[in-house]
């Protein structure tokens, strides 16, 4: 009993209970196939074999794998997460991040415009005059062959039009290379609400940016910011550079009477304007040397260089300036063809002349050669005032006629060819000049008294003018001699100093209305002066002060230095130029002070009659010389007099700086010791 017990539990269950899902006694046969008659059989399976499976180096390293995928997955999650919750608690507008990451295509750039001397133009006329040769002998010729020629010549055409491609090696196209901003790596935009405030207020009522960088419209404006502030695709680094640009100067010359309008207060207005200007900073610094030409990069590039010039940042407004000049041109906009009569200025023509204007200005000042050269401009320049009647279009107009004045100076009196010419020539031509700018600027002035009272922007705009058109006769004036016997070599025509003294008294009264009224915009004005005009009028009435002694110059020279003041502290070029004009002011009070406090010494038989004296000014002056120790030597600007001012006074820079400024005027008798 036990025996089989212990067999039938050893037993498996039968075939027939496991089919019908009943319980088997595991018998032989068992009663539930007794029961139901059936044959109770029973299948054996084979045994398995089984296996050790062995972990080997190759599964630890593919678990590694597999984790550290996971992990960056995770990672990716949470960072998404993170910014998806930024954006919703912050609205600082659309990220950098939408800029466009694609190169241009460097190997097949846009040829842009192909002038008379190119090969493309060569064969442009070559097939031209075949076409016209085929259209001659049409009689002459069958068909077959006419057809023939004309096959040939449009061939020749559509290959000179096809764009150029050079493939690099191993080429992979360019645009597969992505352009990497880190300096835009997480910038941001004012707040939304403002900015949709503000470009409804630039609908309904002109806005300084629009009248002084007239490259761009306000509806056109509107539309980059929408497109960078609601980014569904990409768009380009000139994109945010525009938008950038033109809502820091909307903000910063926002009248307080619209605050409470945009919904903003004067420490929103810092702060917005500190963040424009940090991510104009870092769109300098993305700027590529290589890209297509195109109008939104020429609008981008030109209110950059402002920006830049407004800041006291010359060289790099040259450097910007210059790259949307060589733009221009290969866009062709030198040689746009003629608008119909009664049309409006076109959009690229108003970025060329303000482009033009910018040039020419920036080149005299650096004493550089301008990239735009106006023998070879073909454009017609605007019927101003008739295609903008009114004040602004005497100003616009006044503007450009000065740039064209400025790139005829430059060739006429200051180019190698010129310097090489006679020097009578050279007198002739300025004298011409200045007759020219004297004609310009009163026919200017009374234009705008015509349309008195004129807006306070305008106001702004026909001042710094009428400076620039002061300084620049200025300069023209001093390739004139003085047209007085004996004259002191620091003396000019008395054409240059009257136009120095009108220069400098415009910029004191200026400084005394504008300055008072807005201090960051008279910064911005001075900044722009100096950039588009050598300050030569200070160095002019400072040698004239030395030379007649006059008290009045002197004063003028002092409310100068005071004027230009704010410069100082914005920006090295401004600071440099400060103390510069403050040193030659203090050498022209110390040799006024010397001449009219201590009597004259013996003249020397070769010396000019300029006299010395030995007392120092008792006025601007911390530190003053014993009057025993004066030598006993006649002119005023000899070596002597140098080392003494030098040695005795802290003017902030060196000798050879201020030297290097007058060093053509200085005459001494000889006598070193």
């Amino acid at each position: 009993m036990e025996a089989s017990s212990s067999g039938s539990n050893k037993r498996p269950a039968c075939n027939n209970c496991k089919d019908r899902k009943t319980k088997c006694d595991r018998r032989s046969p068992c009663s539930s196939c007794v029961a139901a008659e059936l044959n109770c059989q029973i299948t054996r399976r084979a045994p398995e074999k089984r296996q050790r499976v062995l972990i080997s180096a190759r599964y630890d390293k593919a678990m590694e794998n597999v984790d550290r995928s996971l992990q960056e997955v995770s990672q990716a999650l949470q960072k998404l997460l993170q910014n998806s919750k930024q954006s919703q608690e912050s609205p600082k507008g659309s990220p950098a991040t939408f800029i466009g990451s694609h190169l241009s295509d460097i190997s097949g750039l846009s040829e842009g415009y192909r002038g008379d001397s190119s090969f493309k133009a060569h064969v442009q006329r070559a097939t031209d005059a075949l076409r016209e040769a085929a259209t001659n002998l049409e009689f002459s010729m069958t068909e077959p062959d006419i057809s023939e020629t004309m096959s040939a010549t449009q061939m020749i055409q559509e290959a000179a039009d096809s764009k150029e491609t050079t493939l690099s090696v191993g080429d992979t196209h360019s645009s597969s290379f992505q352009v990497q901003f880190p300096e835009l790596e997480g910038r941001s935009l004012p707040p939304l609400e403002p900015v949709l405030k503000l470009l409804r207020l630039a609908q309904t009522e002109k806005q300084r940016l629009f009248i002084d960088v007239p490259v761009i419209d306000e509806h056109e404006f509107g539309q980059l910011c929408q497109k960078v502030y609601f980014a569904m695709n990409d768009y380009s680094l000139s994109a945010w550079a525009i938008v950038n640009t033109g809502l820091f100067y909307l903000f910063i010359n926002l009248k307080e009477h619209n605050y409470s309008q945009v919904g903003v207060t004067p420490s929103n207005i810092q702060a917005n304007s500190r963040l424009l200007s940090a991510n104009l900073e870092a769109a300098i610094q993305s700027l590529r040397l290589c890209q297509d030409p195109s109008i939104e990069g020429c609008q981008a590039l030109a209110l950059l260089a402002t920006f830049c010039m407004k800041s006291g940042r010359s060289a790099t407004a040259w450097s910007l300036i210059a790259s949307a000049s060589r733009m221009c041109i290969d866009l062709g906009w030198h040689r746009l063809p003629q608008n119909p009569q009664g049309s409006e200025i076109s959009k690229e023509e108003k970025i060329f002349w303000y482009v033009y204007i910018m040039d020419k200005g920036m080149a005299f000042t650096f004493g550089r050669t301008p990239s735009i050269h106006q023998y070879d401009v073909a454009t017609k320049r605007p019927p101003f005032p008739q295609d903008l009647p009114g004040a602004s279009g005497h100003v616009y107009a006044g503007f450009l006629e000065f740039a064209v004045i400025v790139g005829d100076v430059h060739i006429q009196l200051f180019s190698a060819a010129a310097q090489r010419g006679s020097q009578q020539t050279r007198v002739e031509s300025a004298k011409a000049f200045a007759a020219r700018l004297i004609q310009v600027n009163n026919d200017l002035k009374q234009s705008l008294l015509d349309h008195s009272p004129i807006d306070v922007m305008f106001q702004d705009a026909s001042v710094l003018l009428d400076i620039i058109m002061h300084c620049l006769m200025t300069i023209v004036y001093r390739i004139v001699p003085c047209n007085e016997s004996n004259s002191h070599p620091l003396q000019c025509n008395i054409g240059c100093i009257e136009a120095a003294r009108q220069a400098l008294f415009t910029t004191v009264h200026a400084g005394q209305t504008l300055g008072q009224r807005n201090p960051i915009g008279w910064n911005m004005f001075l900044n722009m002066l100096f950039s588009l005009v050598p300050f030569a009028c200070f160095v002019v009435l400072a040698g004239n002060t030395v030379a007649s002694s006059s008290t009045e110059d002197l004063e003028l020279l002092s409310a100068a230095i005071s004027a230009i003041k704010p410069i100082a502290a914005s920006s090295p070029s401004g600071r440099k130029l400060y103390d510069i004009c403050r040193s030659f002011y203090q050498y022209a009070s110390f040799s006024i002070a010397r001449q009219t406090t201590v009597p004259r010494a013996p003249p020397h038989p070769d010396a000019s009659a300029t006299q010395l004296f030995d007392h120092p000014a008792e006025r601007g002056f911390s530190v003053q010389l014993d009057n025993t120790e004066a030598p006993s030597y006649e002119h005023i600007m000899s070596p002597q007099d140098w080392d003494t001012v030098m040695n005795e006074f802290e003017l902030g820079i060196g000798a050879g700086a201020m030297a290097s400024f007058v060093e053509p005027y200085i005459t001494f008798d000889g006598r070193l010791s």
